[in-house]
């Protein structure tokens, strides 16, 4: 199929269906999509169920407002893309009736009618009273505006939905959304705040994919329950590289269920399909991701047992190329001012390269030292002077080559363990050697993994991480802009919102690991600062993020209680959410006979990789 060269008028819609009104729903849905298609939008998003409404009191209060996919729905959006020219990706609570089994659907419709559909895999606590996991796998769809996958609310808590398809070739994000408040009736979880459509840049900016996401702006009644859900609006668009170019407001709470629908629109560049993200797809390490593809839940004897409060720290400071005593001293001045202050902390992270300085293929041999070199003595020194857990990296000399190498130390000062970085930076390919293990380490205040640098743009890292039961990821980076970039959040849907310089990545780990995420990055010289302690449930949380000034030596700290027991979403939920038997492809070695079976089927096909297929 020919794809498209030029850029293309895309359109999410925030359209809001009555309750209990399906028939009613079905025209209205159509005919906002029909006014997207006359000006000209080539694709097409609604929100989630958007036929039906979503609060029903139980499975049989809802079935009389579910279709069949394809159905009522799809044809009569078919008329509409045959019409026009256009696709139409919609949200449709669907009913096999072959079966009697019931799934959130997503429906895509094309210039020829029904293309194909998605049934949502990460179901939410709600979700679970009405709807059956998916069995599509993460299907994606060969267009002529490019390959298109569809993504469904919830579905956004976890980082696979974007990946598998970004790997399977995927080009556009249908981000299909009815992001609403935590119901009442799921009881003490109900005093948080939930919103998916709050943040969905994770989704685009991992992958180098466009998005378009679309969610309803009212609020919605169930008149034999009583309940009322507000939904969140903040419809969005998205260019591949990470631009976003449109963006609704967010509802305010005072809306009704009589607020209006909108429409936004963009022009997706196909040109930007092809952008330096998605071409770290071929840079993973599918050897090192094979916990990836196990199911480590409801029980999981890695798993921290016990909560900590932990009071952690980022250092931000300068560092200088070629530079070891004068970025030593910076340091310990920041370790005195802790002491003169009484400041005490459970864990402090330093930046990349903390004491050698930035490090280049000219200067990489020169910086090397053994593995309980100056750097690391230094590091054990300060852990013990503030009585802290300290990470720390350094440029480590071994027998087989050198590696970028971060240590963790315990506050006696003896070493807790060591990690490699794994995804090397690109301007250090060659010169460094990468390492081979993702491990997490037990330690007084609870299981702690590592990353560095160029780890964050590769959500397999964290996600191991995280599989192995990581409570906090410590990350020494020294990160200057090159890759990543600001977090765009939905401004109104935060308790806490982000300050504007909070870097994507390393919000997203927090957020998909549900894990703490200290980072400490370096300021000056190009270095970009922007260092935090990102926490698990940064939407409807209590804990607020602290994030560091761009330009300031600073310490930055804050406190923090492991497990996130009682929350909305924790790391022992959301590793029993996951769907580990659809994340295999992501561990097939890049060059397997399973992983070009697998690009290869329809997109639908979710298991070319079985034996039995040979």
């Amino acid at each position: 199929m020919m794809s498209m060269t030029t850029p293309f008028k895309v359109a999410a819609v925030e359209f809001n269906p009555t309750f209990m009104e399906f028939e009613q729903n079905i025209a209205g849905a159509a005919a906002m999509a029909e006014e997207a298609a006359k000006n000209g939008a080539r694709l097409i998003v609604l929100p989630e169920a958007a036929v039906s409404g979503y609060i029903y009191r139980d499975l049989a209060q809802f079935l009389p407002f579910m279709d069949t996919v394809p159905g009522k729905t799809t044809d009569a959006m078919a008329a509409i893309t045959s019409k026009y020219n256009c696709y139409i990706a919609i949200g449709i609570a669907e009913i096999d009736r072959d079966t009697g089994l019931t799934y959130n659907t997503g429906a895509l419709i094309g210039p020829k009618g029904f293309i194909g559909k998605y049934r949502k895999n990460g179901l939410n606590p709600s979700d679970v009273l009405w709807f059956v996991p998916g069995n599509t796998g993460y299907p994606v769809f060969e267009t002529e505006l490019g390959r298109i996958t569809m993504i469904i609310c919830y579905d956004d808590t976890y980082w696979e939905p974007a990946r598998v398809a970004a790997v399977k070739g995927c080009d556009i994000i249908a981000y299909i959304c009815s992001s609403d408040r935590v119901l009442p009736q799921l009881g003490a979880e109900a005093a948080g705040k939930h919103s998916t459509i709050a943040a969905v840049q994770h989704q685009c900016a991992w992958n180098g994919l466009a998005m378009v996401a679309a969610d309803r702006n009212n609020a919605e009644t169930n008149p034999t329950t009583g309940i009322t859900v507000t939904y969140g609006g903040a419809a969005s668009i998205w260019q591949a590289d990470g631009e976003r170019i449109a963006h609704a407001a967010s509802t305010n709470y005072t809306a009704t269920m009589a607020d209006q629908g909108v429409i936004i629109y963009g022009m997706l560049d196909p040109a930007k399909f092809n952008n330096a993200q998605k071409a770290t797809l071929e840079r993973r390490r599918p050897e090192l991701y094979s916990d990836i593809a196990f199911y480590r839940a409801p029980t999981d004897s890695a798993a921290s047992k016990t909560a900590h409060t932990v009071r952690a720290a980022a250092f931000q400071y300068r560092i200088d190329t070629n530079a070891f005593d004068d970025n030593l001293r910076r340091c310990a001045a920041m370790v005195e001012k802790a002491q003169q202050a009484k400041q005490t902390f459970d864990l402090i992270v330093l930046p990349a390269f903390s004491f050698c300085g930035p490090v280049t293929k000219e200067n990489a041999a020169n910086l090397a030292e053994n593995a309980l070199g100056r750097s690391v003595q230094a590091a054990s020194d300060f852990a013990v002077r503030l009585k802290s857990h300290l990470v720390a990296s350094f440029i480590e000399r071994a027998t087989d080559g050198l590696y970028h190498t971060a240590i963790l130390i315990s506050p006696d000062g003896k070493i807790v363990g060591q990690y490699r970085q794994t995804h090397l930076d690109p301007a250090l390919d060659g010169v460094l050697k990468a390492g081979a293990d993702l491990p997490v380490f037990d330690t007084a205040i609870g299981r702690v993994g590592l990353m560095l640098n160029d780890d964050f743009r590769f959500p397999e890292a964290s996600a191991v991480l995280a599989l192995r039961r990581a409570d906090i990821i410590a990350a020494p980076v020294s990160w200057s802009g090159e890759y990543g970039g600001r977090l765009q959040d939905a401004a109104g849907l935060f308790d806490h919102p982000y300050a504007s310089n909070t870097m994507i990545f390393w919000y997203a780990a927090a957020k998909t690991a549900q894990a703490y995420t200290v980072v400490a990055n370096a300021v000056s010289n190009g270095v970009m600062g922007s260092s935090g302690i990102f926490t698990i449930n940064p939407i409807d949380s209590l804990e607020g993020p602290v994030i560091g000034s761009v330009d300031n030596e600073e310490i930055v700290s804050a406190s923090f209680t492991t497990l996130g027991e009682g929350s909305w979403m924790n790391q022992t939920k959301l590793i029993g959410g996951r769907r580990a038997d659809l994340a295999a492809p992501l561990t097939f070695p890049l060059s397997s006979k399973a992983l070009a079976a697998w690009r290869g089927e329809a997109g639908f096909v979710i298991d070319a990789w079985a034996a039995y297929r040979q």
